[in-house]
């Protein structure tokens, strides 16, 4: 009897913990908190880059890339899987439906002008052979950044080489959650998932659509 009471104890325990949390995490995206993650992220920065990362950095991480995931099934889904599937640690090569893509009227056009990739995040203009956007699109910025293109007489293909920039690169990715911003350095992911392996997301020949 004991043990039972001492199980439904933690089940309660444990709900009205994801539940506090979850509070948390709702009041902190509406209200915002005044600049208090990016410490945090910051002081979990200097202590990677200086081979001194703690079990809390390592948690506190996870739960950052967590929440990036769960709440990007909504608004982002295409990014949080592929965020999810590198986390994992997989490495094989993940294939997507690039038709909702080739509908786009930027991939359109870059199609048109035969570029050999498309970057989502707005750039000022450039001598880059890629395609830039007018205006950031974060979904496919999240998902994507830069979507190589391969022509043939078949069509086309499409394809990314999904990976983090290391820690010492300080390659840096604005993030927001709701009323919250966040410049994240790439390389924090392998604090929290050291097993994290890249890949490349491919989708096969298509025909393009009539441009």
């Amino acid at each position: 009897m004991r043990c039972s009471r001492f199980r439904l104890f933690l089940r309660i325990s444990a709900l009205d913990l994801a539940t506090c949390l979850a509070a948390l995490a709702l009041i902190v995206n509406v209200l915002g908190d005044g600049g208090l993650a990016q410490q945090l992220l910051n002081g979990a920065e200097r202590r990677a880059l200086a081979g001194r990362s703690t079990w809390a950095d390592q948690l506190g991480l996870r739960l950052l890339y967590g929440s990036l995931q769960l709440g990007g099934r909504v608004a982002y889904p295409q990014a949080a899987h592929l965020l999810a599937y590198y986390c994992a640690g997989q490495g094989d090569t993940l294939r997507f439906d690039a038709r909702p893509l080739l509908r786009r009227p930027d991939v359109q056009q870059a199609l048109r002008q035969r570029r050999p990739g498309i970057t989502f995040r707005h750039r000022a203009a450039s001598k880059s052979p890629f395609y830039v956007v007018a205006r950031t699109d974060w979904p496919l910025y999240y998902a994507f950044d830069l979507l190589y293109i391969r022509y043939s007489a078949r069509g086309v293909e499409l394809y990314d080489n999904y990976f983090f920039q290391p820690l010492a690169r300080r390659s840096y990715t604005p993030f927001r959650l709701g009323k919250v911003r966040l410049r994240l350095n790439d390389g924090l992911i392998r604090v929290a998932y050291p097993g994290a392996r890249s890949f490349v997301a491919y989708s096969g020949v298509t025909p393009p659509p009539t441009l």
